[in-house]
């Protein structure tokens, strides 16, 4: 009798399975050869090898979507997701973020970031059967006990429950499922509301949850496997996303005909329901919090440690959950995704680097003076900032006596890194003259910045040092500034409605007091309404989660995408008026105009996938 092959199924198409080899940790590695179900589901090993598969479907930076390469250029070609938000510019013009995302030039058929755009449906998926494949096969498999399958089957729900976050983040309602698709099942499916999605997400996070280990029972080799904290984090965020505007609310977008549809997934939820989601957020993010704090399993770290959350040791207390991308050098590194890991970081010429994901002046507008006020209170018609005159500001020293964060982030002109000045700068009197970042026609930085936050100084061109880098795609100050949003809704900025003596203010000046605490001015953010609050807070989470794929999602969410994303984008040119003693003009300048429409606050379904289903409905205007 002939041996059954392991068969996965598209959303909608049937396709054969083979195994990617990519890296070697348990995170990375596929099995190279196609082995047969008889094998796998009679030996705990190899269940366990292709249990382990699963995790190379999650998308992470500067990598991409299961090892879809597409020639080496990962998740989103030579840029940094947040090249696509309005705190970063992606330094090539040819493709990535400036190609797609920023000149509105994406579409049903994909275009520019091929693997951001085609890949979360196709490849979360295709991780979304693997998780059934090991709920309805574990109990058989031989040689396990029963925590072995508690475990798997703890795994598998929880990754079941990322996948489809992952997908109704970018699409809203899709299909739900739950079981392992066969030639034999209806494979037109229809997509199912968005509220459906998040009530079968939290039940599997809930199921989930009852056997996973704490964070700090995990052995060195687990890491990188969901824990209790992580499920909690997940289900906190996607209640979070729920009460969210872009999910509660109907809104107007531009059909491609000119006209204009009311576009809504589900029907628009009352004032009372949208205040119950935002309550139900705010409680699971301080269930969260409190098993932190009883458990001793998360904390913020100090200010003197604030970058080794993302480079440092591989398990830090800030970090909920996140892949490790491993211990890199600066060759491996470059080895290792070519361009990307450099364009993310965003690594100039004259550094040994080959492109990068700048910081934009639009971000550098955002942060705070030391004391806390509002040095840019908005523009002129002609971009020139609006400056606060009760400030300290001054546009020629506008690096000075900021947030400590800014210079976390962004490296500067003459900021020192790797024993020299940061030279961003072109000569007054004769311009073929320019500071080393400068000097290539195309590798240079656009907006006259630098990125500090994702590149460990021990990464520098002739050296053997590495570091560890990590991709969070949970930590703890995410989840204080999730109870401080959800709290700051539902009840305002100072109010107690779940009587946990912990308030919405109170949350967002923790994170705000970490970097700076002996200066408390700095600290009291100034906001006494609501809307006056959630400006500050969202403020508050692009400069605190900047490169972290934050930005779009908070501002897709609120439905602001058109006076965020579809704006001019600046940077700054910086001459050198003076060589003994050094001297420096900084002139604003604009970079570009960025297109961003109302329809797309959801991704268009690949065009592929509505071919094959004809009850596969696409998302309005595209």
């Amino acid at each position: 009798m002939k041996m059954k092959r392991l068969i996965i199924y598209s959303i909608v198409t049937l396709i054969s399975f083979t195994f990617f080899s990519c890296e070697d940790d348990f995170l990375d590695k596929r099995e190279s050869d196609i082995l047969t179900s008889e094998q796998v589901f009679t030996d705990p090993v190899l269940f366990q090898k292709f249990h382990n598969d699963i995790y190379t479907y999650l998308h992470y930076w500067p990598g991409d979507w299961a090892c879809q390469s597409f020639g080496g250029l990962g998740r989103i070609a030579y840029s940094s997701f947040e090249g696509a938000s309005d705190l970063a510019e992606a330094s090539r013009s040819v493709a990535g973020t400036n190609a797609s995302f920023n000149l509105g030039n994406w579409s049903q058929l994909a275009f520019g970031a091929k693997v951001e755009l085609i890949w979360p449906w196709e490849g979360a998926y295709a991780g979304i059967r693997r998780c059934n494949v090991v709920l309805e096969k574990v109990d058989s498999v031989p040689g396990l006990s029963t925590d072995d399958i508690d475990g798997f089957k703890s795994e598998a729900l929880f990754l079941r429950a990322f996948f489809h976050f992952e997908l109704i983040k970018r699409y809203g309602g899709v299909p739900y499922v739950t079981k392992s698709l066969t030639e034999k099942d209806n494979l037109n499916f229809v997509r199912e509301p968005y509220d459906t999605c998040v009530a079968k997400i939290v039940n599997d996070l809930d199921a989930s949850i009852k056997h996973l280990p704490m964070a700090s029972a995990q052995n060195n080799s687990d890491f990188g496997r969901p824990t209790i904290g992580a499920a909690m984090a997940l289900k906190a965020k996607t209640l979070l996303y729920a009460a969210s505007p872009l999910n509660t609310e109907p809104y107007a977008i531009s059909s491609g005909s000119g006209g204009s549809d009311l576009f809504f997934i589900e029907e628009p939820n009352t004032e009372a329901e949208t205040t119950q989601k935002w309550i139900d957020a705010a409680q699971a993010a301080y269930e969260l919090i409190e098993y932190a704090e009883v458990n001793s399993q998360y904390q913020l770290l100090d200010s003197a440690h604030y970058l080794d959350i993302f480079h440092g040791d591989a398990k830090n207390s800030e970090v909920i959950y996140s892949r490790v991308d491993g211990s890199f050098s600066f060759s491996g590194a470059k080895a290792f995704t070519g361009w990307i890991s450099f364009a993310d970081v965003g690594a100039s010429k004259g550094y040994g680097g080959s492109a990068g994901t700048y910081p934009t002046q639009n971000l550098i507008d955002m942060y705070e003076m030391a004391d806390g006020s509002i040095p840019i209170l908005g523009y002129n018609g002609d971009g020139s900032p609006i400056i606060n005159s009760s400030t300290t500001y001054n546009d020629q020293q506008m690096w000075e006596n900021r947030d400590p964060r800014l210079k976390l982030t962004a490296l500067c002109n003459q900021d020192m890194w790797q024993d020299r000045p940061v030279e961003i700068w072109f000569d007054k009197s004769n311009p073929t003259i320019s500071g080393s970042e400068m000097k290539d026609a195309q590798d240079y930085t656009t907006t006259g910045y630098l990125c500090r936050k994702m590149w460990p100084e021990e990464l520098r061109q002739g050296s053997t040092a590495s570091v560890y880098m990590n991709w969070i795609w949970f930590r703890y100050a995410d989840v204080i500034l999730w109870y401080a949003e959800a709290m700051n809704h539902a009840f305002g900025p100072d109010g107690d409605g779940l009587g946990n003596g912990v308030t919405a203010r109170m949350s967002l000046n923790k994170i705000r007091n970490r970097l700076n605490p002996s200066n408390p001015h700095y600290r009291d953010v100034s906001a006494s309404t609501k809307e006056e609050f959630l400006e500050r807070l969202l403020n508050e989470r692009a400069i605190e989660f900047v490169y972290e794929e934050q930005r779009w999602w908070d501002i897709i969410r609120y439905k602001r995408g058109v006076e965020t994303f579809g704006v001019p984008i600046y940077g700054v040119r910086i001459y050198r008026t003076s060589k003994n003693p050094l001297s420096f003009e900084i002139t604003r300048r604009k970079l570009e105009t960025r297109v961003f429409k109302d329809y797309m606050h959801k991704y268009a379904i690949p065009y592929s996938e509505i071919e094959k289903s004809s009850d596969l409905k696409q998302n309005p205007g595209w």
